[in-house]
């Protein structure tokens, strides 16, 4: 029986009771909160629920009732095969009840019992599908459920290459295909193809993302980077993962399931606020209290002492400003304390667009931070205003 027989509404109660299953399948721990365990049940019985009332829609062997439930999905089904009972129905007729327990009297089940009811429940539910539909549960393509086009269009292209056996290929796609998804997604910002970072995969973790997985994806795929002529390309890491020992089948194979889990647990994840840099809004402002102030480069420290003479660079008449990064220079500061010296406190001023840099006497200016003039600001933050200079 191949996967098109499948009519679209039973097909996709497959997979969502797939994707529940992953998600409580694989228990850290065998003494589990109760708060933990009581989610664990009740999300396995709404899975097997939903795969069994699948597979009786695919088998027209739906329950003649008004309300049905997951222990009459189950007796409809047995009239397939009615020599034998449906694989089991024991375990998943305690399941119910101890569901019923927690959902209408708050009792809750015991641990050692129930610890491992995901995996229980994968096995039975994979068992059905096997028996009745005669496929395998671990291979029905969750990528049909992938939202975006353009996502699903490079996932497909990587699929591609990996049935002509060019892994290297596959992991290239994939790397175009986890870009889009990043692009798409407005809830998750500063995610990036081929970087491999713990607390990336702790904030994904939120939205039942695999952490070991979601690294171990990233290490497989290659970065992006830009040519002479500044043409964006992939950036394979020699040195590091991106060489032919890491372009194998099984790599590869690993990467398109992982790919797919983390694709379908943060397409649709809800916009939350994030915390903005200040360098990506803010620049600094230095202004002139009086007049003739100097912004001075010191000589240059070499193998022989001071190499050439201080040099004024720039002199600020009273009101006038530049605009660029300052920073408090405290290491004259700190070899004059050394010393037993007195020094007056600097600030260090570099500014790109006035293609300059030096010092200036902190007490002869005022910093201040003044919002980028750049496409950023004037869309998304209008009405931001100067503010104090805090080092």
């Amino acid at each position: 029986m191949e996967d098109q027989k499948l009519t679209p509404e039973v097909f996709i109660r497959l997979l969502v009771a797939k994707g529940l299953l992953d998600q409580i399948r694989f228990n850290p721990t065998a003494q589990p909160d109760r708060v933990t365990l009581a989610r664990h049940i009740l999300t396995a019985h709404d899975a097997a629920e939903l795969a069994v009332a699948a597979i009786a829609h695919q088998l027209d062997k739906l329950p003649r009732t008004s309300q049905n439930y997951l222990m009459n999905y189950i007796a409809s089904i047995k009239e397939i095969h009615p020599e034998k009972d449906v694989p089991g129905r024991d375990y998943f007729s305690q399941l119910n009840e101890v569901r019923i327990n927690i959902k209408h009297q708050g009792i809750f089940p015991d641990p050692q019992q129930w610890y491992r009811v995901g995996e229980r429940t994968w096995e039975y539910v994979s068992g059905w599908c096997q028996d009745y539909l005669e496929r395998s549960l671990e291979d029905l393509d969750e990528s049909s459920l992938i939202s975006d086009p353009a996502v699903k269009k490079h996932y497909d292209s990587a699929m591609e290459a990996f049935h002509r056996s060019n892994y290297k290929e596959t992991l290239e796609h994939l790397a175009f295909a986890t870009e889009a998804l990043f692009d798409s997604n407005r809830a998750l910002r500063n995610l990036s193809v081929g970087v491999s970072r713990a607390e990336d995969a702790i904030k994904l973790a939120a939205f039942g993302v695999h952490a070991n997985d979601y690294l171990a994806l990233q290490e497989f795929l290659p970065r992006f980077g830009h040519d002479k002529e500044h043409n964006r390309v992939i950036n394979w890491e020699q040195g590091k993962y991106g060489h032919p020992g890491n372009w194998r089948k099984d790599a590869a194979a690993f990467c398109l399931k992982a790919f797919v889990e983390v694709a379908l647990r943060i397409q649709d994840a809800s916009w939350i606020p994030g915390a903005i840099d200040f360098d990506i809004i803010y620049e600094h402002k230095i202004t002139a209290l009086v007049d003739d102030v100097e912004i001075n480069q010191n000589p240059r420290v070499g193998l022989l002492g001071m190499m050439g003479q201080r040099m004024v660079v720039r002199t600020l008449r009273k009101s006038e400003f530049i605009r660029g990064v300052v920073t408090r220079n405290d290491t004259d500061r700190f070899t004059a304390q050394l010393q037993g010296k007195e020094i007056k406190p600097v600030f260090y001023i570099a500014s790109v667009k006035e293609n300059l840099w030096g010092e200036v006497d902190a007490d002869k200016v005022r910093v201040t931070c003044v919002p980028k003039d750049n496409d950023i600001v004037r869309k998304y933050f209008p009405g931001i205003t100067e503010i104090d200079y805090e080092p």
